[in-house]
């Protein structure tokens, strides 16, 4: 099998060294592989994260993206991240969102969908390095509609904003700049998909 990760800068592993949630996570299954590679069934890792995404620029690439990436016999998940860059087109979130899904499930075998982590407000109201600003308010709230997507279309679902806000507001140090998780973050993310993907194998 093989699994695409579609998402913004998270997904993509900024500031982490190890690549990242999703590098973490192909860490972990390569591992497993080369425990047995003459009979390997462990999924071969794609991130397909680009810095900056919102769902609109996502709809733009997920077809070609994966038509690319199909091998004849071989199946297909697409792990879909995406929603912290949508703080200004929250009302037509969901429909952009449902649109990506619609897209990519006759590609692939299974879909799955992962939440938001929380941000430091205190940092990212604005950000140092635009004029961009975040808030938890609307990660949570983007967090919402994934759930309901998930829900309505009854696909798996990583939820990861309460637990990330849960674990900040305890003075766990997860974030590097406000934004963007720092090498716990991403660890706790791997975390919570780790269990989802593996029991969609």
């Amino acid at each position: 099998m093989r699994i695409l990760f579609f998402g913004d800068s998270i997904t993509q592993g900024f500031w982490d060294t190890k690549g990242g949630w999703v590098g973490r996570l192909r860490e972990h299954f390569d591992a497993l592989a080369m425990q047995n590679l003459q009979h390997n069934t462990q999924p071969e890792i794609f991130n397909l994260g680009v810095s900056g995404d919102t769902t609109r620029d996502l709809l733009t690439r997920i077809e070609s993206e994966t038509k690319v990436r199909r091998w004849e016999n071989d199946p297909l998940m697409a792990v879909i991240a995406i929603g912290t860059n949508d703080g200004s087109l929250l009302d037509e979130f969901k429909v952009n969102l449902e649109q990506i899904v619609a897209i990519i499930r006759p590609l692939t075998e299974t879909v799955v969908l992962v939440g938001n982590p929380a941000c430091d407000e205190t940092r990212t109201t604005p950000v140092f390095w635009g004029d961009y600003s975040y808030n938890n308010q609307d990660l949570e709230r983007s967090e919402q509609i994934i759930a309901t997507v998930a829900k309505e279309h009854g696909l798996p679902y990583v939820p990861v904003f309460q637990k990330f806000k849960q674990e900040l507001d305890a003075g766990n140090d997860l974030l590097q700049d406000g934004l963007h998780p720092n090498a716990e973050g991403h660890q706790l993310i791997a975390d919570l998909c780790k269990p989802v993907l593996e029991g969609c194998l």
